[in-house]
């Protein structure tokens, strides 16, 4: 069998290939078996040596190079559906422009990883890390967390069958929970879904109406979720709250309101003090009469 040192000087053009800035597969090349070539990439991909020295550092490393893909930055990969072993995924990796032959691309034991679910309403998830998420016909894949976005794994959403076909999309059913999850994650408007897919989504990991939170590495955000569905932006409405100046506009010092069941008095500066963290029993908010001037 041939090395893997081999294979790399056949495939880097180290025999009888006179150019030597990019990787062409020659016919001898295309006779070894996948095996025993440490990249398999058509000619048409025109990649550089360069571009393949992350991969042939972390050869035998399947956890550095779907670190790379998955939570990596300008991830992105190009092929044809019916040839995907001829191509590559690309990204950045410390300033320059890095590849890994499709095929190569290792693949991620779902068995293995946890589901997506909340605890008491709060859904704690670890940045950079997989979970496994289960379709409604029962498939698990493979999801990533990483910075506020949650959803189908990149290594292997690139590299997915084609979907032209009848029945249920599940990549658009990824792709909106996905989204509505990132969204929240974010601190972003759900703007586009409708109530019913949000509530969906939020039952979905074990969120049910009234306060929650989600930490997915951007940050805890909080929410009301409400019976139909719609969110309110804890955090957002705290901030507004905070933010006015409330004497200014006619109430005076000592006003009190009642946010979300916890009283708050207005100070001699004009503004209340309420705080995320602080232990709410309500999910209204109560204005003090406005003084007659």
């Amino acid at each position: 069998m041939m090395t893997h040192q081999k294979a790399i000087q056949i495939l880097l053009g180290g025999e009888n290939n006179k150019n030597q800035d990019s990787l062409s597969i020659s016919d001898t090349a295309r006779g070894f078996s996948k095996e025993s070539i440490a990249a398999l990439i058509d000619k048409s991909a025109n990649v550089s040596a360069s571009e393949l020295s992350y991969y042939f550092a972390n050869y035998n490393n399947s956890s550095a190079i779907l670190g790379a893909i998955n939570f990596g930055e300008n991830v992105s990969c190009g092929y044809n559906p019916d040839f995907k072993e001829y191509g590559v995924i690309s990204f950045d990796y410390n300033g320059s422009s890095q590849v890994v032959p499709n095929y190569a691309v290792p693949k991620i034991n779902t068995s293995s990883l946890s589901g997506i679910r909340a605890v008491n309403n709060s859904l704690v998830l670890n940045n950079q890390s997989y979970y496994s998420w289960t379709t409604s016909s029962g498939s698990r894949y493979a999801w990533t967390v990483n910075n506020g976005r949650i959803g189908w794994a990149t290594s292997e959403a690139l590299l997915a069958e084609n979907t032209n076909q009848k029945g249920i999309n599940y990549k658009w059913e990824m792709r909106k929970a996905g989204n509505i999850l990132s969204y929240l994650a974010k601190g972003k408007s759900l703007w586009g879904y409708s109530r019913g897919e949000v509530l969906s989504t939020c039952e979905k990991v074990g969120i049910s109406p009234g306060f929650f939170s989600i930490d997915a590495g951007a940050g805890k955000h909080t929410y009301i979720l409400q019976e139909s569905g719609k969110t309110i932006n804890v955090d957002a409405e705290i901030k507004q709250l905070n933010n006015i100046n409330w004497i200014e506009i006619g109430y005076k010092e000592g006003d009190t309101f009642s946010v979300y069941g916890k009283e708050y008095a207005i100070d001699s500066s004009g503004h209340i003090n309420v705080s995320a963290e602080d232990e709410f029993t309500s999910t209204e908010i109560k204005y003090p009469s406005r003084s007659m001037q």
